[in-house]
């Protein structure tokens, strides 16, 4: 039922108001007798709240739905106008930064790519993502669409009082510049800033293959190692917001020996120096240089040649990409055991290309894994990849006015109701 024992009549109408819609985004098209019935309110109730979302043009009417068993009229069908508003979702990297615009069910409408050098000032940087959001409004949105927001996911530790970085072990000259604030003063728009890989978590959790779980460990490989959690349907930060820096786990405590993972080991002291893909090709050019038989060319080894080398079953690369397999199965182990989640996703674009890697990852885990946790796991690889730091990006936007359980019904009433 909609109403809640606590609130007055004027917060009690918002609470209804946000709970149905969210209910017709989720289930519609649904007819007003379907609403009544479902949050057990009477029909001249939810006539009233229908009336507040079709003039805020949040709900739209689509036509007629069929009769009932008895007859009588066909009624009228609503729908969430999903072209309403509009959120930004911006994934900034330490090379690149990604620029979408997408519709309030988080469909790409328009998206832009920025490159820069390594090194560049961020507010460089953020002066291009402000041109890159103007273009994408002026060229893709009604004047009277509703900016939702813009959500900004960027690589380290968050300080999300001060909207920046507060810590980066790759990006230090990016620390402590106030993105938030910046991105809200030229565009005068909600922003909200995360970690990236907390970002992309969220994103697979509302959007992709964790959309129909409420409890799920997001591991992410790339230029670097980290992990997101969500508990209970809340993503989880923890009291310093550096939960999942699961990269800084020291290698010595988990590898048996050296020669156990030979190809991959070069004096690395933890996860992310030797699962990010740059130590993976690192990897393979020492092997190549060592004059050890392969396919693989030192001039020509990136992380696709490697994926398709290990396909062909060149035996190098395949023993490569075995060991890479084994080291995450360990992690993923770890964090099941720790965590127990109800699904293990991978993400990471090599993963989602090579079915190989996540069978083998998956075989690690089902060898050495106690029996009852992971009888209890999905292990899958991610299903946004390139898409998913930017959809995560606007998840940020959407998730307490669409999906999280604790209503921001502050925030709701100026979006909606200004």
């Amino acid at each position: 039922m909609l109403r809640s024992v606590g609130y007055g009549p004027k917060l009690l109408r918002d609470f209804n108001e946000l709970n149905l819609l969210r209910y017709i985004k989720e289930y519609g098209p649904l007819s007003r007798a379907e609403l009544a019935k479902a949050y057990k309110i009477s029909k001249a109730t939810v006539s009233e709240i229908v009336a507040m979302l079709l003039e805020s043009s949040f709900v739209k009417e689509i036509g007629r739905g069929e009769t009932g068993k008895l007859g009588g009229r066909r009624p009228i069908l609503l729908e969430f106008n999903r072209r309403a508003g509009y959120s930004i979702g911006v994934e900034i990297k330490r090379n690149h930064a990604r620029v979408a615009l997408t519709d309030l069910d988080a469909n790409i409408i328009d998206k832009s790519m920025i490159r820069f050098k390594s090194g560049t000032a961020l507010e460089n940087v953020l002066d291009q993502v402000i041109e890159q959001i103007e273009n994408l409004k002026e060229t893709n949105w009604a004047a009277d669409a509703i900016p939702m927001g813009i959500g900004v996911s960027i690589p380290g530790l968050i300080d999300y009082t001060k909207g920046c970085i507060s810590e980066s072990d790759t990006l230090k000259n990016w620390e402590d510049v106030p993105i938030k604030q910046r991105l809200m003063d030229a565009l005068q728009i909600d922003t909200f800033i995360e970690n990236d890989v907390k970002a992309m978590t969220l994103g697979e959790f509302h959007f992709g293959h964790g959309r129909n779980y409420k409890n799920l460990v997001y591991l992410w490989t790339g230029d670097g190692l980290g992990a997101g959690i969500v508990i209970n349907g809340q993503l989880y930060r923890g009291v310093s917001a550096s939960s999942g820096e699961v990269g800084f786990y020291e290698l010595g405590y988990y590898i048996r020996s050296a020669e156990e993972f030979a190809l991959l080991f070069n004096g690395q002291t933890n996860f992310a120096q030797i699962l990010s893909e740059q130590g993976l090709v690192a990897a393979a050019v020492r092997g190549v240089k060592s004059n050890i038989d392969t396919c693989l060319s030192e001039r020509e080894v990136t992380l696709d040649s490697i994926l398709s080398a290990a396909e062909q079953n060149d035996t190098f690369s395949l023993e490569l990409i075995s060991q890479y397999a084994g080291l995450i199965g360990i992690l993923s182990i770890n964090l099941i055991n720790t965590l127990n989640p109800e699904i293990l996703i991978i993400g990471s674009e090599h993963v989602s290309k090579t079915p190989l890697l996540i069978k083998l990852i998956r075989e690690k885990v089902k060898k050495d894994q106690l029996h009852i946790p992971i009888k209890s796991v999905d292990i899958e690889a991610a299903s946004l990849n390139e898409y998913a730091g930017i959809l995560g990006s606007a998840a940020l936007v959407l998730d307490d006015i669409f999906y999280n359980s604790q209503l921001n019904l502050r925030r709701y009433r100026r979006l909606f109701k200004a």
